[in-house]
């Protein structure tokens, strides 16, 4: 290049290096504005992460109101049922209390009616009080319902139903195992199978009707039915024996007893036992009754007298 053109370049150059082209400030100066515009610069970048965190703050805060209104109200609508639920089995319970308590007065009624009537109603009548065992919509008391059993049995036992005997037995068969039932219900019970032993001389009948006086006398021990029951039925189970060995073992049945009769100090006993002896003397059992007088004169003897000493 020749120094002719590079002098041309010089001048072009110190040409735009005019006082227009740039300006010139004192080095401090230039400093402040530096630093100025790095200051706005920090500024707009912490307002820009404030308003992220002002952001997040906001959708936070949002999102826990949100959650913990969602959690106070589900808290509260639990407790809102809880209550609910817990007045309604109040009332439940109440209710049922009250109905319970209703309906056994109105049972009260009813066998107290029976019972004036002396056992002898229309069969109708049985069947309604007997629906109540079955009716499992309301609560009745056990004891409520040995009662009802009880007036039932000797519904069957004073009246003429159809099958009365058969239905005796099946309401102490279908029932004994679910309650302790009064010890007439068993007396009763042996009488109703005493009957069918009578008219089919069936060793079953015999036995069940024995292992209910003994279930009678285990609730009351001087219950004198009971115990006049356990004598005729030995002695029809003697007259029915097919031989003599047979026969022996129901003599010993029969002495032993005389002697559990003995062995009680109960003077009650004996005087209900010859009472239920003048009783069946009127009925199928008479037969029965003149042979165990004629065969064991003392044992019933002792008897006589000690029901005599209670004022018979």
């Amino acid at each position: 290049m020749s120094d002719v053109n590079l002098e041309q370049r010089v001048d072009q150059l110190e040409a735009a290096l005019t006082e227009e082209g740039y300006t010139r400030i004192p080095n401090e100066d230039f400093e402040n504005i530096m630093d100025g515009k790095i200051q706005k610069s920090l500024r707009e970048i912490l307002n820009w992460w404030l308003f992220v965190i002002a952001a997040l703050i906001f959708l936070l805060g949002f999102l826990g109101n949100k959650y913990a209104r969602s959690y106070l109200q589900t808290t509260i609508e639990g407790k809102v049922n809880q209550l609910k639920s817990e007045n309604e089995e109040t009332i439940r319970s109440i209710s049922n209390q009250y109905f319970s308590s209703v309906i056994g007065s109105l049972l009260d009624f009813k066998i107290e009616t029976i019972n004036k009537s002396k056992h002898r109603v229309e069969e109708a009548v049985v069947d309604d009080l007997k629906n109540y065992l079955y009716d499992e919509s309301i609560t009745i008391p056990e004891h409520k319902k040995v009662a009802v059993i009880d007036t039932i049995m000797r519904c069957y036992y004073f009246s003429k139903y159809p099958q009365r005997i058969e239905k005796m037995i099946n309401l102490i068969k279908e029932f004994e195992a679910k309650f302790l039932l009064l010890s007439t219900t068993y007396a009763n019970a042996a009488i109703a199978f005493n009957d069918m032993y009578d008219r089919y001389g069936a060793k079953q009948y015999l036995n069940d009707a024995i292992e209910n006086c003994n279930k009678s006398i285990k609730i009351l021990p001087d219950y004198g039915l009971a115990f006049a029951r356990k004598l005729e039925l030995n002695m029809m189970a003697i007259t029915k024996a097919f031989d003599e060995e047979e026969r022996k073992v129901y003599e010993q049945e029969l002495l032993k007893v005389f002697e559990d009769i003995d062995n009680n100090s109960s003077t009650y006993l004996c005087k209900e036992l010859i009472k239920r002896f003048e009783v069946d003397k009127a009925t199928y059992m008479e037969p029965y009754l003149t042979r165990l007088f004629k065969d064991y004169p003392d044992e019933l003897a002792r008897i006589e007298a000690r029901a005599k000493e209670a004022g018979i």
